[in-house]
């Protein structure tokens, strides 16, 4: 049966560090300096020199600042007129519902009296009908018997 040995060889270990170190110092010197130093040199030219870009951000912020003003100027004429309308919308409100409640009212008060009136025709034409009914009610038990 075959054996094995998982144990690290010190020897293989070393000449395994030494080959990485040779080859991340071979590595560093020609590919990765010169790539950096590309990547820096193009930075340098896409985003130009400083003060062009402190320049372009103090226009940037005088521009952002005349934004936000006007932004705030529409927000509070906005909010004027909004107040407006609403208080415009307020006053239509409270005049449908005061000609509303007068109409109701009137109607009410035109029920009421229907109401009233029919009750005291009903009260004059209850005695007649009560009478009537007994009388009806009399004539039919005493011929019965």
């Amino acid at each position: 049966m075959a054996h094995l040995n998982l144990a690290p060889d010190p020897a293989v270990v070393g000449v395994q560090v030494g080959l990485f170190l040779v080859n991340m110092a071979i590595v560093k010197k020609l590919y990765l300096e010169p790539y950096l130093r590309l990547r820096a040199n193009r930075d340098s030219l896409t985003t130009g020199s400083h003060a062009d870009a402190a320049r372009l951000l103090f226009e940037c912020d005088e521009i952002a600042r005349k934004v936000q003003a006007s932004i705030e100027e529409a927000a509070s004429s906005a909010a004027s007129h909004r107040e407006a309308i609403k208080a415009t919308a307020t006053q239509r409100r409270t005049d449908i519902i005061r000609t509303a409640e007068e109409k109701a009212r009137g109607e009410v008060e035109t029920v009421a009296i229907r109401v009233k009136n029919e009750v005291a025709e009903q009260r004059a034409f209850l005695p007649k009908c009560v009478s009537d009914l007994t009388a009806e009610l009399f004539a039919a038990t005493t011929t019965n018997d």
